[in-house]
């Protein structure tokens, strides 16, 4: 695969100085430029963005604000921006002209393009069928603590550029849907962090679901719906359409999240290259070192059986453990201090 072949498509807010919580955005678009020389690079923001005539990019498309949705969680004052990332991205898709295309938010950057090895070795061993890559942070496991279905991470996305079109041509989030458990009733079985949800679906749940329906996929019927035949449809999705890299395999920084990679809880949360592996490709067929890998992914799989487990029997203590202001509070310490020894 050539670098001429991709166009990287920079969606989001845009702004020419660096702010106040240090992110540079331009400077992001210049990093990502040095690592994929030869491809094509649009940024893809919002009508009235003061975009510098020195911004080495390709091409810029504006778009006009669809404006936000209530707070995605009820505990959350952010607003709830699935109408803007979904007019903006699918505006930079169309003026793609390239046979591959990435997305990247415009608060990320790329440290080098690992993405296109791991891409071209996986479409080797599919004997040239085509997938969608995306990033293991935030893509949780829905046997673990966040039991989101279809909810793949919305980071960064690579493959033929049809297919992320078709992938970000999903309909717009209603208001009612994005204020759906003011009046609802979470599931009886709900988590802890599956009850702070106020929209109907997540953001990438909302987003995925529609280009999996499309596909003849089982999908849920509300938020945590983790019946079985949704569950084995999405993992059977997750083995023959996606392909899931952590971000260091990618090659994308994310300042804002940075914390995530030394967050043992998000490790566990989240579906890792390596749980990918076992589902895309039990056989770990042409895979280098599979012995190793083997020893890895029971290692893996070990250490959530006993994150699951732990999770289920301390459901009591959940309000105590993942309440962010009681950080100091004994009970959380003893708790991280075994998460780490798991």
């Amino acid at each position: 695969m050539k670098t001429t072949d991709i166009t990287l498509v920079f969606q989001g807010v845009f702004k020419p100085y660096v702010t106040r919580d240090f992110e540079a955005f331009e400077r992001n678009i210049r990093f990502t430029r040095k690592v994929l020389p030869g491809a094509k690079v649009i940024l893809s923001t919002w009508e009235g963005t003061e975009v510098p005539a020195s911004l080495a990019v390709d091409a810029v498309v504006m778009s006009p604000d669809p404006g936000a949705l209530a707070p995605l969680k009820l505990d959350d004052d952010k607003a709830n921006n699935v109408n803007r990332q979904l007019l903006s991205t699918r505006a930079g898709m169309d003026a793609v002209t390239t046979p591959y295309a990435a997305k990247i938010r415009t608060d990320c950057h790329l440290q080098h393009a690992g993405f296109i090895d791991f891409y071209s070795a996986q479409r080797l061993l599919d004997g040239g069928r085509e997938r969608l890559l995306a990033c293991s942070f935030f893509t949780p496991d829905p046997t673990m603590f966040e039991r989101l279905p279809y909810h793949v991470s919305d980071w960064f996305h690579f493959g033929p550029t049809g297919m992320l079109r078709d992938y970000w041509s999903a309909q717009q989030m209603l208001p009612q849907d994005a204020r759906y458990y003011e009046s609802q009733t979470h599931a009886p079985d709900s988590t802890f962090f599956e009850k702070k949800f106020r929209s109907r679906f997540a953001v990438e749940q909302h987003i995925c679901m529609q280009f999996a329906q499309g596909l003849g996929y089982t999908c849920p019927r509300y938020l945590n719906d983790v019946s079985e035949p949704v569950l084995r449809d999405y993992l059977r999705f997750l083995g023959r359409e996606i392909m899931l890299l952590d971000p260091w395999q990618i090659g994308v920084m994310f300042n804002k999240y940075a914390w995530v990679g030394n967050s043992h809880f998000q490790q566990m949360n989240n579906l890792m290259h390596l749980d990918w592996l076992a589902l895309a490709n039990p056989a770990l067929d042409g895979c280098r070192e599979a012995g190793h890998l083997r020893a890895l992914i029971r290692q893996r799989a070990r250490k959530k059986n006993s994150g699951r487990l732990a999770f289920q029997y301390s459901r009591i203590l959940h309000a105590l453990l993942f309440d962010a202001s009681r950080n100091g509070h004994p009970v959380r310490r003893i708790a991280a201090r075994l998460a780490r020894r798991l």
